[in-house]
């Protein structure tokens, strides 16, 4: 009955059910939060990530407006410290501050205090920069996102960038030692089985307490019995003192060393001794340099000055832009409707959208199409648990206090 005397009114007014469905959508304010490692153990990574998510909302926000699409996006944020303690709160003054995504953190311990203690019951999604698989032994109701690929992965990478240099596994030695928390733990132990199934051999793992004195007789460990390679997974402020240890032992030699992508600096710390480092391999999270996207990507980082390229920062970039098209898919800020839209627009099959035609991707999604929204990184098309499905990796080895790339490549099990 109100129906027809709605559609009655509405006639009787000169106004069509047409022009009714087609008004222009609400506004849409979106409050992004970021949870930047900017003191703690990951500190290297804050000013980086934040210039990322900064550079995504005033880009993509440009975009929609181009497109004629009204949403505005703004941040706010905050330091986790490297405490999952301090992240939770953190994560709490953000979302008091109206931020209806997270982006970030990167350790996985912080990531797992946020969502039990607040994200999951308020259904906000966030996109943690961290990449132990740790993360997924929470029930995280579909609110966790990660535009990174994961530790699993990363192991099967390092593998991959020793044999490169090696030649083969076989009969080859591996000393590996990781810093005593979820990172390290597990990608340690992923490596461990991936190496010994290609034929090599390990010793350790040397665990050690980066809150500890010194780190002399862990050095010791690492480099006894001259292994052909060591693979050590630890942060930068442990590394320093770390790396220390390992010249003194008089056996190290750091052209053998491979690291993870938390010691993947654009310039090395000046804190970190250079015998420590040069001549070091590593692998990180990779994108892909030849595209449009990365171009625009660059150019922006480039011109905008300031914080030096960081592992993973177009992985933040993309998880900012990615919520972004979810809110003007869900037509909504509000944290439910972003995180049932993350899929409409991230749907294998869909057409494909890139940075270079953000605007008309914002047209298709506020039209009601699901789309497959291919981010600088590349695609994601999250499997079931959140996690992405790419896994472009670069090898990389430093050169005169300089990350250089040597080669990406695709891991895969």
């Amino acid at each position: 009955m109100l129906r027809r005397l709605m559609m009655g009114t509405l006639f009787a007014t000169g106004i069509s059910l047409a022009a009714v469905s087609t008004a222009p959508a609400d506004p849409i304010n979106l409050t992004i939060g970021k949870l930047l490692e900017l003191t703690g153990p990951l500190s290297e990574t804050g000013p980086s990530q934040d210039k990322a998510i900064k550079l995504a909302i005033d880009y993509a926000n440009k975009a929609a407006a181009a497109a004629g699409v009204d949403i505005k996006a703004a941040d706010v944020g905050a330091d986790v410290q490297g405490d999952p303690q301090a992240a939770l709160s953190a994560a709490r003054a953000l979302v008091a501050k109206g931020a209806s995504c997270l982006i970030g953190p990167s350790i996985t311990p912080e990531s797992i205090a946020i969502a039990n203690g607040l994200t999951i019951q308020k259904k906000i999604t966030i996109w943690p920069v961290g990449t132990s698989m740790r993360l997924r032994t929470i029930k995280d109701e579909g609110t966790i996102f990660r535009t990174v690929p994961p530790d699993s992965l990363q192991a099967l990478a390092l593998v991959a960038g020793i044999i490169d240099k090696l030649g083969t596994a076989s009969g080859k030695l591996v000393s590996i030692a990781y810093r005593n928390e979820p990172y390290g733990e597990g990608l340690a132990k992923d490596f461990k089985a991936a190496w010994e199934a290609k034929g090599g051999k390990t010793q350790g793992p040397v665990v050690f307490d980066p809150n500890q004195a010194t780190f002399d007789s862990e050095a010791g460990e690492i480099v006894a019995n001259n292994p052909d390679a060591y693979v050590i997974i630890d942060y930068p402020d442990t590394f320093a003192k770390l790396g220390a240890s390992l010249v003194r032992t008089g056996k190290f030699d750091a052209t053998k060393l491979f690291v993870p992508d938390a010691l993947a600096f654009s310039t090395v710390p000046g804190n970190i001794p250079a015998q420590a480092i040069e001549g070091a391999r590593g692998t990180r999270g990779g994108t892909p340099t030849d595209t449009d996207a990365y171009k625009v990507f660059d150019k922006l980082w480039e011109t905008a000055g300031g914080a030096e390229h960081f592992s993973l920062d177009a992985n933040s970039f993309d998880s900012t832009t990615l919520c972004m098209l979810a809110a003007v898919a869900g037509k909504s800020a509000d944290p439910a409707a972003i995180q049932e839209h993350v899929r409409a627009v991230t749907t294998p099959g869909a057409p494909k959208f890139y940075l270079t035609t953000l605007s008309d991707a914002f047209k298709a999604v506020a039209g009601g199409e699901k789309i497959d929204y291919v981010g600088v990184a590349g695609a994601f098309e999250f499997a079931a648990n959140g996690d992405p499905t790419i896994s472009r990796f670069d090898i990389f080895e430093y050169r005169a206090g300089k990350l250089a790339v040597l080669k990406q490549i695709d891991a895969a099990k």
